[in-house]
């Protein structure tokens, strides 16, 4: 297999890792942008069938033949050969780290299921897959997202985070964003320790330049999972962001202790030096 670009090796990492590397490689933490919501300028979805082949490209030949005998076999197979079928070729691709495919085919179980749990779980895959790649593709992988959580929420209206995944997919591709934030609000408004929603808001904070709100949210986030170490790498952007880069050490250093991957904590211990050194070059 050719050498995989910074991007592709985020993709085939597991979710924590994917964090911290976006945050390292981009200098920003994953679904914080320095531009404003897509909404206020938002790129238009394009085909997902072509960002699917995208995807599906970076599978190896042997495998991808593999997995297409499972797909070609769908076709005729009873509905709990079906089960069995799409869940084969989920792992298949799981066990690649083609993330976009395998929730493709989560997708279809889901469907099959009428499972409210794996339209979610497709839901937010694709929201996460979204955080790599151009504007028209983040944007195509947002519509998904939002037609997936809206599916859950078809069979599952209860669910408070299947709420708050809607009114993020608003935020990032309505062209009336504040309908997503009230949504989110609402949320809250029946539980102030939903972590999701308390996340969301924090995100949507940064992105509007709002940074004081933004430390209070992801502090809420900490007090409600004291153990959810992302929130200090949101920190510490923020903190870094407003010019308080001993805050950001302090935030790196907390996240570090829940590091145990070998790559990321070399890359914890470069910024909190590159930090360091710029505070002590700065007095």
């Amino acid at each position: 297999m050719a050498t995989l670009s910074s991007k592709h090796w985020v993709a085939i990492t597991g979710s924590v890792i994917l964090f911290a590397s976006l945050f390292f490689v981009n200098r920003k933490a994953p679904a914080i942008s320095n531009q404003p919501p897509m909404a206020a300028g938002h790129a238009v979805a394009g085909d997902f069938n072509v960002v699917l082949e995208e995807a599906e490209k970076q599978v190896p030949a042997d495998k991808a033949s593999v997995i297409g005998k499972l797909n070609a076999a769908l076709a005729t197979a009873t509905p709990e050969e079906k089960l069995t079928l799409l869940r084969t070729i989920i792992d298949a691709y799981d066990s690649l780290g083609a993330e976009i495919p395998s929730t493709y085919y989560i997708e279809k179980l889901a469907a099959l299921r009428s499972s409210a749990d794996l339209w979610y779980k497709a839901a937010d895959r694709y929201y996460t897959a979204s955080e790599i790649g151009d504007q028209q593709a983040r944007a195509t992988l947002i519509q998904k997202a939002l037609q997936c959580y809206k599916s859950s929420f078809a069979i599952d209206s209860t669910n408070l985070d299947t709420r708050v995944g809607i009114g993020k997919c608003l935020v990032e591709s309505s062209p009336a964003p504040m309908q997503g934030i009230a949504m989110i609000e609402g949320v809250l408004k029946k539980d102030s320790n939903n972590l999701n929603g308390q996340l969301a808001l924090g995100q949507l904070s940064v992105q509007s330049g709002q940074f004081p709100k933004a430390i209070y949210r992801f502090n809420r986030v900490l007090a409600i999972k004291p153990s959810f170490s992302d929130a200090y790498l949101y920190l510490a952007d923020v903190y870094e962001k407003t010019g308080n880069k001993q805050e950001a050490v302090s935030c790196l250093k907390k996240y570090s202790t829940f590091v145990t991957d070998k790559k990321i904590e070399g890359e914890v211990n470069n910024e909190i030096k590159r930090l360091q050194n710029d505070t002590l070059t700065n007095k």
